[in-house]
């Protein structure tokens, strides 16, 4: 069951997209979020499975930084107006199936207008949006959450990262949709940060970090003498991660190489690097081409 789906662009808002990944997944489950079309299967047909994810789920959160709108493909023309632009198809069939759409507006954004957006997307210009600032992320966070509760009803008393039951589906189109808006014109401006997947136990030390890793989703790091830099891997969707580097407040992508039980490999190719979350040792290290891994920070913990 996916409550809440996050439809983002990768090159326009990836980082803030997984931070709100992150944290919401931490207060509602594993299971209750969906964020990346990444998880879909080979072979599998994208228009088909993402109707089938959107249909599912009660609320459609749409993360729009600077470049949301103009991002244009190879050809020059822009993403939002090619009839395979995964953006434009996650929201267009929330739209068509009446689910509640909030725009998330990051990093300055502003709303498009209905003459800037194709035919099929116009009424999304008059849903009521929410801005992100970095510099009230946690207590925002919260506020989002308590809004969203209104409509995905998560267990009560339940702890952070407890994994969500199967909402009760009633009639969600009108209902959910009031609710959601009154919800945020009392919130007014929301700001979000990152939290923890619930697949194991969470272990800190200064030395091996006691978690299999064949089953880690999430690696926080701070500079080896325990202070600055200080941020998190986590894993966003099979195969691919983020880094948040919060001290520069930054983020990066990682696709992963391989993993056994002391550790996982990741690469960013842009930038010619791979990482190594080394559990064994409780470091994260760095390899620059043939070169040998060299420490960069230690983990703090990993679940």
């Amino acid at each position: 069951m996916t409550a809440i789906f996050i439809s983002y662009r990768r090159d326009d808002s990836e980082g803030h997209a997984g931070r709100l990944f992150e944290g919401l997944r931490a207060r509602f489950g594993a299971d209750a979020v969906f964020m990346d079309v990444v998880a879909i299967e080979p072979g599998v047909d994208f228009r088909q499975a993402i109707d089938e994810h959107v249909d599912r789920c009660d609320v459609l959160l749409a993360v729009i930084g600077p470049r949301w709108l103009s991002a244009c493909a190879e050809s020059g023309e822009r993403r939002i107006d090619q009839p395979g632009d995964f953006v434009g198809l996650e929201i267009a069939a929330a739209l068509r199936r009446g689910i509640p759409v909030v725009p998330v507006l990051v990093q300055g954004a502003t709303m498009p207008g209905a003459d800037a957006l194709p035919p099929e997307l116009a009424d999304f210009a008059y849903r009521n949006a929410v801005a992100l600032t970095h510099a009230r992320w946690t207590s925002d966070l919260e506020v989002l959450a308590k809004a969203l509760e209104r409509i995905i009803a998560p267990t009560a008393g339940a702890p952070a990262g407890a994994t969500a039951p199967e909402p009760v589906r009633k009639r969600r189109w009108l209902v959910p949709a009031v609710l959601l808006v009154a919800a945020v014109a009392v919130a007014g401006v929301f700001s979000l940060r990152g939290g923890a997947q619930p697949k194991a136990k969470p272990t800190t030390g200064t030395s091996a970090v006691r978690v299999d890793g064949r089953a880690v989703t999430r690696v926080v790091y701070a500079g080896q003498d325990g202070g600055k830099p200080h941020g998190y891997f986590t894993q966003t969707a099979k195969g691919t991660w983020v880094e948040y580097d919060a001290g520069n407040d930054r983020s990066f992508t990682f696709r992963e190489l391989n993993r056994n039980g002391d550790g996982v490999a990741l690469r960013d190719d842009s930038r010619g690097i791979t990482i190594l979350l080394d559990l064994k040792r409780g470091l994260v290290q760095l390899r620059a081409g043939n070169a040998a891994p060299r420490p960069l920070y230690r983990i703090r913990s990993a679940q």
